[in-house]
Formats: structure tokens, C-alpha cells, sequence
């Protein structure tokens, strides 16, 4: 167990040292010593403290729990809106909505072809976590909308309930691990991620507690079951599919293994020494690899398309060191967002959604819209789990952990986030190290727990002078603090000594934020007052020792709600979602004319709205479409894509793109054409229009073909003196046949078009290419009547395939290998860790 004591018994020793007695029949702690006994220590006339910390059923608990969530999220519970998401506004909902359409009518969608040219469904990760039992079952039954917010009110739940569950196991008491779950379950760093639509990150949050408590069960029981739970924790982790996250908790829940295991070698006794320990390490290795192996399917594809065919690739694996070390440094906290942690107000944000996170934000990154508040009442309570006391190993192991991660989420700040860069293998793949603060966060709510503890533990000691010493040197500091914010000297010092290159516009935002400093601190103080407070009162026996915990989940919640409350919004579903004027225009051309593609212009090309209705476009956002068709479009990061945004002809002919949508309120008319529907302001000013594009069909006859080299493609296909795509098509090597040449024409009928499947019927004058206006990826296949030929990569990023003379049936499938294989992977490590989840209860039910 975690203080190195050995557990036997299975679970009924922690019960049999709740009901020990000394010889007054008085209760005991977990050393056998008497709550009030003087000779242990402590003093005669010192509160029982201890009792009441383990007299909180569990039933309670989590009543409490699952009320706070519920008030948290009420506005969306009680109501039939949809909780706000920034990115699941921009691309979450309409990735889902394609995906949960798809399972009830065509399947299980390998292919979205619905933004930027088309896109690997599960590679991209174009889903999300849709291979999450909890986000899959969700779809199943209720509305995409209502699920896509109640995933996110279950987790936060259960980060609640895994936090109580790990804090158990390392024999904290009930009342201390209700107020270390409450704090984790309303940590602002994990709540206010709804508001910016980082549903994966809360994901994993939420589970980080669970793998540490099936890590620490394991080394208690060194049974199969715990392993089997741990196994299953890291698939969940995993098919939340935010990878960068997962990596963050597997290399922290590594750590801390590797710590326990090399305490337990310097043990005696079953199970422990170094051939103990080094078995405990390697059962630890094999199934976590098992529980990677169950998200094989999804992880396997996944890995080789970031790094092969992403736009990520651009920035990480394929970029020079400069860039790659400014892409991955990039989103980092600073010393601000530092001292945030403590006093959320100080930083500000760009949320909008209350006065102190309107226009506030005078930090360093280009906007902010949630919070890595670790709670003051936590970090107060963490304080005195270092006032001595037991597991002395967790206690130190995890702060080093907690204060590497703080360090590493401040970047280029610190030297620590160069070294992970340089040293640790896939650091380099990722961007926004601040996203490591949510170990830190999980560490203060650990520490809380054992601070509240030993706070307990000293005032019955006679003690309590000690603790109020610790919180009375954080009401001082945080006193001095508010005297500098109030005097403006704070700020002053900060911009001349730390913050000298901050721009006018940053000054303005501080300005702005300047008042809401000062209530900051002055709200910091005043907590930190109360937590000490408290502990005085009940030290003294002015407030009843039954009612520390409730006095200090009090304060836990209105300290942390405060911060989440603003972050948390609701909007009419119905209005979100309802076709305006132009996009009912477009789903009519749809219904009746030939595949199309629509090029908007709204949101800087980063629309994806009108994918939301069905309409697939030639643009959009997603954060790892193809990086071939990212090159053909000119478009970087979020940036316009330049190339269409020229209106080369070429370019919109080879895409299918028939109609623009133009945001004439953005850049006024769209000179030299006439819109065919548009949605006006109420004073008759146009907002958006819809104009004609020529074009060329979805799959179009040739027969010629420009081969150049592969580095020449995109310029080719750029060229207007060169290229012509109604008669031709750009390849990068020998098409398979001897083509028949312009003078080639023909035509092709669509039999169907799903997803995963494209079948029509070719006609043709002679052998030619069909070029299809979709984008090329190596597993897509196809055959002519039959017999299979291979897809060309044409027009740089797009498809082709080769027809003899004569009219011809072709049909083109998506079929990974990756996938396949990765499925089988994901079966057997399944049926593997059931069995091993089944060991155990055999075992007892044979023995029994």
C-alpha cells in the first residue's frame, strides 16, 4: 500500500482499523494511536477530529457529487438547449452529426467527405471520440446536440467520484477525500474547457484519477482484476483520442509507478523486494500495453496518418528547427497565467461571458477562453500536507510531478519544457504545453486531501498553532499582494521587470483588467481568512468538529464555482442549426443537380456551417485535414486559403466547386457577379450571398494527361497557360494506360455515393482517366467491371483512375490495412484483459 505498510485481507483491513479502540474505548487512527490520548502527543482537551473525517457514508458522497455537478450544468440539464462549445460550434457538432447520421443510415464512416476535399474519418480523427463507448452510446439515445454536453456533465462527474476512489487507496479519509473529489470534480483548469469545446481534454482529466487509483490498487492486491481496471482506464484515455493529453498522463502515472516500485524494493516481506518490485513494474508495462492494444484500431491509423499525411507534419516532423520549436513552444503559459493559478482574475480572458473575462486578457498568448485556476482553498490545504505526517514517498513523488508539469506548461519560460523538447521522444509532435498543467491540478487536490488529514491529525496533537502558522503566512501573502494591486504598483512592476515587451494593446486589456485584480486579491484574502478561520474555530472547539468538512467543501466549491460559472453557456439549439435563406438555396440545387462542392468565404474560409446542412465544401477547418490539399488550396493554419481566394479557374474547375457563399458584410460586393440568393439586413444591406461558379462535373472524362515531377504538381495545376482540366488531368507518374488523347469525350452517371463507397458508370470514347474531384489517400481502391486498378494521384492531391473505350462500371472503397489489422489487435488485447479481469472472482468463487 502507499506508506509501505503491507494490506492483506482483501479489502477488510481498512475496516478493521476503523474500529479500533484504545483501551477507553476511545477510536483510534490509522497508527493505532488515540485521537485524544496526551501521551501520544496530543493534548487533553483537543477536538476528536479524526472521527468525524470517517463518519461520511459513501451514499453521501456522492449525493453531493453528483448534486454539485448538476448545479454546475443546470442551465443545460434542466433545459433543452445546447451547452456552448467554441470548437464544437465550428467543427464538433457537424463531425458528430455527420457521424451519427452515418451509423443509423450507411454505417460506420471511414471517409468524411464533407470539409476540405474529404478526410480519413478515423486517422484524422475527424470524429473526435467516436469510438468512445460513452460518447457512442450517448448518440444512441438522445439528440447529437444533447449529447455532445451530457458526455461532458458525466465526466466531470466521475472525475469527482475517481478522485474519491484514488484517495481511498491511500487510506485518506472519507472527509478528506469528499473535499480533494469536490475540488477535482469543480477544478477550473477541467470545467472551463466546455466553454472552448476541448471535450478530450476533459476526457482525460477525468480519468487521471482512476489510472492512479487502479495503479495504487494494484500494488495493494497485486491481483489481476486491478490490472484488467488499469488496462481498461487507458483505453478510455486513449479513445478520448486527444493524444497529447494522454501522453502527458501516461509519462506522469509512469513516474509515479517507477517511484512505488523502487520503494517497495527497499521492502521486505511478500511481493516486495527487488524481484517484487520488478515483477509489480513489468505487470505494469504489459497491460498498459494491452490497454493500448484495445484503441489499436483507432490508434494505429491514427499514428501513421499525423505523421505521414496530416498538415501537422508541416509544422512538427517536416519542419525546420526554428519553426518546429516555435510551433511546439507555442500556447505555453507564462509568468501571468503563474500567478493566475492563485488568483484567477489576475490574467484575464477573452470569454466574453462575464465582466472580468470581457476584453481582460493582457497576456502573451493571442486570446484565452478558459482557465487553469488550481483552486486557492486547494493550494492552502496541499500546504499542510507538508507539516510532516505519512506517505512521505506519494506525498514527494507526486509534487515533483505536480511542479515538473508546472514548469514544463510555462515553456520556453523555464529551461524544463526545452529539455522534454530535446530528450523525450514525441514532445516535438505536440503544441500548448500549458495543457500539462491539469497534472499539477491533480497533484493540489491529492496534497489537499492529506493536508486536510494532517491539519486533523495536529490539532488533535494540540498542534493547531502549527497549522494556523502555515495559513496565516498565506492571508500575509496574499494580503501584500492586494496592497500592491490596490496602489497599482503590482501591475507597474510587473510590465518594467517581467512583462517589458508588452504591446499598447495588451496595456489597454490590463487597464480594463486593473479593477478586477484588485477584487481578486481582496476575494483571495478573504478565503484564505476563512479556511484559517475555520481551523481556528474548530481547534478551539468553537465550531463543532462535524462540521470541518462541510465548512471547508464550502469554501472548496464557492472558490472554484466562481471561476467556472462564466464559462459554462447555453444557446437555442433550433436557431444554431436552422438553414438560413442561402443555405435552404443550396440544399435545393443539391437535391436536383449533379455532386457539387461550395466554397465559402465566411469566417476567413474556416467555415464549416453549411456542412452541418449536408453541403460539402472546399474549404472549412479541421485540425488534421490532408496536407496535400491544404497545399492546393494555399491555405495555412487558420489562415484564408490563398489560392481559391485568387479564383483561379483551374483550381475551382478540378474541385467542383459551383457555388460561392460570400460574406458581402465582410468584404463587400463579390465584384463581377450577380448572387443567386442572398440573406439581407433588416435595412435591405446585404450579409451574405450566394454566387455561380464555373466548374467541372464531380468526375470528369480526359484523355491526356501532364506528368511532371511530383515537386512540380501544384504549380502545374496552377497554370492557366499550361493546364487545361477540362480536357486533361496533372499526374506524378505514367498513367497505366496508352491514353487516347484531348480529343477523348465522355461521360459518367453516379450509381451511388456513400461515405465508404463510390460506384458509377463510365462512358467513353476512347481510353482515358477519370479525375474525380475527391481527394487521393492511399486506401482508397477501385475496380473497372471488376477488376481491380490502382488510384492515381491526380491534380496534386485529388484522384484518377484509368477506363479502356467503351461504357464501364467503377467502383472505388475505402479499405485501410492499418485499420483492419489495428482491429484485430484491438480484439485479442480485449478478450485478453476480460480474461484476466475474470481470474480473480474464479479464483475466490473456487477457493470458496
Amino acid at each position: 500500500m502507499a506508506d509501505g505498510k503491507d494490506r492483506k485481507g482483501r479489502g477488510t483491513t481498512s475496516r478493521r482499523r476503523r474500529d479500533q479502540r484504545d483501551s477507553a474505548g476511545r477510536r483510534t487512527g490509522r497508527d493505532g494511536r488515540s485521537h485524544r490520548s496526551a501521551g501520544a502527543g496530543g493534548s487533553p482537551e483537543a477536538p476528536d477530529l479524526t472521527g468525524p473525517l470517517d463518519r461520511i457514508p459513501l451514499w453521501l458522497t456522492l449525493v453531493v457529487f453528483g448534486a454539485v455537478t448538476l448545479g454546475l450544468f443546470r442551465e443545460f440539464v434542466f433545459s433543452d438547449q445546447m451547452l456552448v462549445g467554441q470548437d464544437t460550434l465550428a467543427l464538433g457538432y457537424m463531425a458528430r452529426a455527420f457521424f451519427a447520421d452515418a451509423l443509423q443510415t450507411t454505417g460506420f464512416p471511414l471517409w468524411n467527405p464533407i470539409i476540405l476535399g474529404g478526410t480519413p474519418f478515423l486517422e484524422s480523427l475527424a470524429g473526435g471520440d467516436s469510438l468512445h463507448p460513452i460518447s457512442v452510446g450517448l448518440l444512441f439515445v438522445m439528440e447529437t446536440y444533447r449529447a455532445l454536453g451530457w458526455k461532458l456533465v458525466i465526466h466531470v462527474f466521475l472525475a469527482g467520484v475517481g478522485m474519491y476512489g484514488w484517495l481511498r487507496t491511500l487510506q485518506v479519509s472519507r472527509g478528506a477525500a469528499l473535499i480533494g473529489g469536490l475540488g477535482f470534480l469543480l477544478a477550473p483548469y477541467m470545467v472551463t474547457l466546455a466553454f472552448p469545446g476541448h471535450d478530450g481534454k476533459i476526457f482525460v482529466t477525468a480519468m487521471t484519477p482512476f489510472l492512479f487509483w487502479t495503479l495504487e490498487w494494484f500494488l495493494a492486491r497485486r491481483g489481476w482484476l486491478p490490472l484488467a481496471a488499469m488496462a481498461g482506464v487507458i483505453a478510455l484515455v486513449i479513445l478520448s483520442t486527444h493524444f497529447q493529453m494522454a501522453y502527458f498522463l501516461f509519462g506522469a502515472a509512469g513516474v509515479y509507478m517507477a517511484v512505488r516500485c523502487l520503494q517497495l524494493a527497499q521492502q521486505e516481506g511478500e511481493g516486495k523486494g527487488p524481484a517484487g518490485a520488478g515483477s509489480a513494474f513489468g505487470a505494469f508495462l504489459l497491460f498498459s500495453v494491452l490497454g493500448a492494444g484495445i484503441t489499436a484500431v483507432q490508434l494505429l491509423p491514427a499514428v501513421d496518418y499525423v505523421t505521414e499525411h496530416s498538415r501537422r507534419a508541416a509544422t512538427t516532423v517536416e519542419a525546420d528547427a526554428a519553426r518546429g520549436v516555435a510551433f511546439s513552444s507555442s500556447w505555453s503559459l507564462h509568468p501571468e497565467e503563474a500567478l493566475s493559478l492563485a488568483v484567477p482574475e489576475f490574467i484575464g480572458n477573452s470569454a466574453g461571458t462575464a465582466e472580468w473575462t470581457t476584453d481582460t486578457y493582457w497576456g502573451r498568448n493571442p486570446f484565452k477562453l478558459n482557465h487553469e485556476y488550481l483552486g486557492l482553498v486547494l493550494l492552502l490545504l496541499a500546504s499542510l500536507s507538508f507539516a510532516g505526517g505519512r506517505l512521505p514517498w506519494v506525498r514527494w513523488s507526486l509534487t515533483g510531478i505536480g511542479l515538473t508539469a508546472l514548469l514544463f506548461a510555462l515553456g520556453q519560460n523555464t529551461p524544463v519544457w526545452r529539455v522534454f523538447y530535446e530528450v523525450v521522444p514525441g514532445i516535438s509532435l505536440f503544441r500548448a504545453p500549458s495543457m500539462a498543467i491539469f497534472i499539477t491540478g491533480f497533484v493540489v487536490a491529492t496534497l489537499a486531501a492529506l493536508g486536510v488529514d494532517r491539519g486533523a491529525r495536529l490539532v488533535e496533537e494540540g498542534k493547531g498553532a502549527t497549522v494556523l502558522k502555515i495559513l496565516g503566512s498565506g492571508v500575509a501573502l496574499l494580503a501584500l499582494g492586494w496592497l500592491l494591486a490596490i496602489t497599482g504598483a503590482l501591475s507597474a512592476l510587473w510590465t518594467s521587470v517581467l512583462y517589458r515587451g508588452i504591446t499598447p494593446a495588451q496595456l489597454e486589456a490590463l487597464g480594463t483588467a486593473e479593477p478586477h485584480i484588485v477584487r481578486g486579491f481582496g476575494v483571495a484574502v478573504v478565503l484564505t481568512a476563512l479556511v484559517a478561520g475555520v481551523w481556528a474555530a474548530v481547534s478551539r472547539r468553537l465550531l463543532p468538529a462535524v462540521l470541518l468538512v462541510p465548512s471547508l467543501a464550502l469554501l472548496v466549491a464557492v472558490d472554484q464555482w466562481r471561476v467556472n460559472e462564466p464559462f459554462l453557456e447555453v444557446m437555442d439549439y433550433r436557431s444554431f442549426a436552422a438553414a438560413d435563406a442561402n443555405i435552404q438555396f443550396l440544399l435545393d440545387r443539391q437535391a436536383e443537380e449533379d455532386p457539387f462542392r461550395v466554397l465559402s468565404f465566411a469566417r476567413a474560409g474556416q467555415d464549416v456551417e453549411p456542412g452541418m446542412h449536408g453541403l460539402e465544401l472546399a474549404a472549412g477547418h479541421h485540425p488534421n485535414d490532408l496536407g496535400r490539399y491544404r497545399d492546393l488550396i494555399g491555405m495555412e493554419g487558420s489562415g484564408l486559403p490563398e489560392n481559391l481566394a485568387r479564383f483561379n479557374p483551374n483550381l475551382l474547375a478540378v474541385l467542383n466547386i459551383r457555388y460561392i457563399l460570400w460574406p458581402d458584410f465582410q468584404f463587400g460586393p463579390l465584384e463581377g457577379s450577380e448572387p443567386v440568393s442572398a440573406l439581407q439586413f433588416a435595412d435591405g444591406r446585404i450579409f451574405t450571398s450566394v454566387h455561380p461558379s464555373p466548374t467541372l462535373p464531380r468526375a470528369r472524362v480526359v484523355g491526356d494527361a501532364l506528368v511532371v515531377d511530383p515537386h512540380q504538381t501544384l504549380a502545374t495545376v496552377l497554370d492557366l497557360n499550361r493546364y487545361d482540366p477540362s480536357v486533361q488531368v496533372v499526374l506524378e507518374e505514367e498513367p497505366p494506360i496508352q491514353l487516347g488523347g484531348r480529343q477523348i469525350q465522355g461521360q459518367v452517371s453516379w450509381i451511388d455515393r456513400t461515405p465508404n463507397r463510390l460506384v458509377f458508370e463510365v462512358t467513353a470514347t476512347g481510353p482515358a482517366l477519370v479525375a474525380l474531384a475527391e481527394n487521393w489517400f492511399p486506401a482508397w481502391r477501385a475496380t473497372v467491371d471488376g477488376s481491380e486498378t490502382p488510384v492515381l494521384r491526380a491534380d496534386h492531391a485529388l484522384r484518377a483512375v484509368a477506363v479502356p473505350g467503351g461504357t464501364h462500371r467503377v467502383e472505388m472503397w475505402f479499405d485501410a490495412p492499418l485499420v483492419r489489422i489495428g482491429l484485430w489487435i484491438s480484439l485479442l488485447s480485449l478478450v485478453l484483459v476480460v480474461a484476466a479481469a475474470a481470474v480473480d472472482p474464479i479464483r475466490r468463487r473456487g477457493s470458496g
